[in-house]
């Protein structure tokens, strides 16, 4: 019986290159070529088609999601009987929960009972109607909450949920600029050191404690304070003091001119009159939080499902215009998926584009997309001996196929980059073109590096030793096991041999690698890249990158304020870091929300953008389908 980890990477080949043989499948699934001709014959018996032409094996239909999709019930429900029974005589556990994983993608391909199955995805609007209050929205994720707290929290959803609870001296509009939240205005020095903010003095806590310029010194002062070990002090080391002229006028003095600052300022607030003298890493408040925004939790279950309600007393015009939302965990993205598909939730949070064709197929099922402040590449540990030569990093460039990536791992929902920036920033270098795909250039390439196929085994030699290369795939997004392999089998056609190596996110800053595939966070303001690729970034410098003059250009992008000379300098790092190749960059990230409502009129940039629209939506029922609205309301700046 074919173990069904092998079966599944077997179809995922041969879907997306339909020019290998039985003798290369049989190399990349590490099976003998009579493995595969079983795995071949499993699937035709489940009524998936593969056929032998031009010299390769090709999947008939265009895309295996599409064939669980149109398969019969009989032909899934065969496919997975065999994938069971490999399961049951499996001793590997990767093994037996990679045969699970396709199983549960078959599952939810089955049409749900008594509910019709349209075929197509839309992605539609929301509108703009008269606010009708009420009602309770399930949001689905498959991230466990930690604590929440503005001091220590800084990441999971718990990052989420602080800006529905809480307010900051500034928030961000779609398009990522900065505008009023707490803070009416704010006024820079000439300098560019002292920043003064300038705050709303109708805003409460929900406990109705007034919230003042005192509970923002105390908030920030708290992050800075190394006793409490805050994840975010690094980040506000420049603040040379903070002092408070009166309740709503607070100072900010800067060590030097940092021109970005205003982005580091969109820090949620926490109440100094509960949270002053106490243990900030064990204080009750972590899991009860008390905060000024448009929702207040009411109940943290021990399955990690939170409520919000709306905060009634709200300082802007208008409560919250629905009641209440549940935010629930689930243990990973295939319950998640099971229970979105299923209707036990209406949006989740976690969908990936390989995602879409399954939950698609729901009757009133729509996925949104945005933009993502991410980017997809192969980071390349400069201090292995094998990358210090740029010819080899140069030939990995041209080895790989962005375009069949985004086309098919990606589906199409990306775009490729070029360099570190988030590709719709101003930062973002446009005149930077894509490095070609071309496998003749990149044997070139590793040619004058002196590696040569030798012994004419399709892997090429130097020194005796085959080029082979591990690459690390930590567990930070779904689509990055699928990406991992298609690089795979694009590198093996240059003649490099490449061992993935699946990790927990976390083991990525224990050990040593050789390269890794990630998905890197860019922020939106190009400072953030800082941190990836100053040399003294730290273990988040993953490639260990050292170019003393970007180092200088990252330290002046810093102090700069001039607009057209900042981007003139974000511009020359993107090409100076593309120009070195300390990774290859692939393609931009995006996100999906998956929503069993449908949005009018849906203009969201980001996830982060996304939920801090929740305040403004409302459920209206029509005789088609269950519609959210957003509210329409003017921004209030006082």
């Amino acid at each position: 019986m074919p173990k069904s980890e092998k079966l599944f990477d077997m179809l995922q080949l041969v879907r997306e290159y339909p020019n290998l043989n039985a003798r290369d499948l049989a190399r990349l699934c590490d099976v003998s070529e009579r493995g595969i001709y079983r795995y071949l014959n499993t699937l035709s018996r489940a009524g998936i088609a593969i056929r032998f032409q031009n010299g390769g094996y090709k999947l008939q239909q265009d895309d295996y999601t599409q064939i669980f999709g149109k398969a019969e019930p009989e032909d899934l429900e065969t496919l997975g009987t065999l994938l069971s029974e490999g399961m049951r005589a499996c001793e590997d556990d990767d093994l037996v929960e990679r045969g699970k994983k396709l199983m549960e993608l078959m599952g939810m391909a089955l049409p749900a009972r008594g509910k019709k199955r349209p075929n197509y995805i839309e992605i539609v609007s929301e509108g703009t109607e008269a606010a009708q209050h009420g009602g309770t929205i399930t949001i689905g994720h498959s991230s466990v909450p930690s604590i929440i707290n503005p001091i220590l929290t800084s990441e999971t959803v718990s990052v989420n949920l602080m800006c529905l609870i809480f307010n900051s001296l500034v928030k961000f509009d779609s398009a990522q600029r900065p505008v009023p939240d707490l803070a009416k205005s704010w006024k820079v020095s000439k300098d560019g050191l002292v920043w003064t903010f300038s705050l709303r003095d109708d805003v409460k806590f929900h406990d109705g404690h007034p919230l003042t310029a005192h509970d923002v010194e105390f908030t920030y002062k708290a992050i800075m304070d190394s006793k409490n070990k805050s994840p975010l002090a690094k980040r506000y080391e420049l603040i040379d003091r903070i002092e408070v002229e009166d309740d709503y006028t607070l100072r900010m003095t800067l060590k030097y001119p940092f021109a970005p600052f205003i982005h580091w300022l969109n820090r949620e607030i926490a109440p100094k009159h509960l949270l002053e003298g106490e243990d900030i890493h064990n204080t009750s408040f972590n899991k009860h939080p008390v905060g000024s925004g448009p929702f207040r939790l009411t109940d943290w279950t021990k399955d990690h499902t939170i409520i919000l309600d709306a905060n009634r007393e709200y300082f802007r015009k208008d409560r919250p215009v629905l009641d209440s939302l549940i935010f629930k965990a689930y243990q990973g993205r295939e319950d998640a998926l099971r229970a979105i598909t299923h209707g036990d939730m209406d949006i989740t949070l976690d969908l990936t584009a390989s995602d879409l064709l399954f939950v698609g197929k729901r009757r009133t099922f729509r996925i949104y997309s945005a933009m993502g402040a991410s980017y997809y590449a192969i980071v390349l540990n400069l201090k292995d001996p094998l990358f210090r030569d740029v010819r080899v990093r140069m030939a990995l460039d041209y080895a790989i196929d962005r375009d069949s990536i985004i086309k098919n791992q990606l589906k199409g929902h990306s775009r490729i980059c070029t360099g570190p920036f988030n590709i719709n920033s101003w930062a973002y270098n446009p005149y930077i073109q894509s490095t070609p795909y071309n496998v003749e250039t990149a044997k070139k390439l590793l040619g004058q590096a002196g590696w040569h196929d030798t012994d004419d085994d399709g892997v090429l030699d130097k020194d005796g030793k085959p080029l082979e290369i591990s690459l690390a795939v930590p567990n930070i997004a779904d689509n990055l096991e699928r990406v991992a392999v298609a690089i795979r089998a694009q590198l093996m056609k240059t003649g490099i041999k490449v061992k993935l190596d699946y990790m927990d996110d976390s083991e990525l800053y224990k050990k040593p690698f050789q390269a890794v595939l990630s998905m890197i966070i860019t922020g939106a303001d190009p400072d953030y890249v800082y941190r990836s690729w100053h040399s003294e970034g730290g273990n988040t410098n993953l490639s260990s990158y050292e170019n003393r003059y970007v180092d200088d250009l990252l330290e002046l992008g810093r102090q700069t304020t001039d607009f057209e000379k900042r981007k003139a300098i974000y511009h020359k790092i993107h090409e100076m870091i593309h120009d070195d190749c300390p990774a290859i960059f692939l393609a931009s990230g995006r996100e999906f929300i998956g929503s069993n409502y449908r949005f009018r009129d849906a203009g969201f940039s980001s996830l982060e953008y996304f939920l801090t629209t929740m305040r403004d939506w409302q459920i209206v029922s029509d005789e088609r389908e269950d519609t959210v609205h957003k509210y329409n309301r003017k921004v209030e700046s006082s």
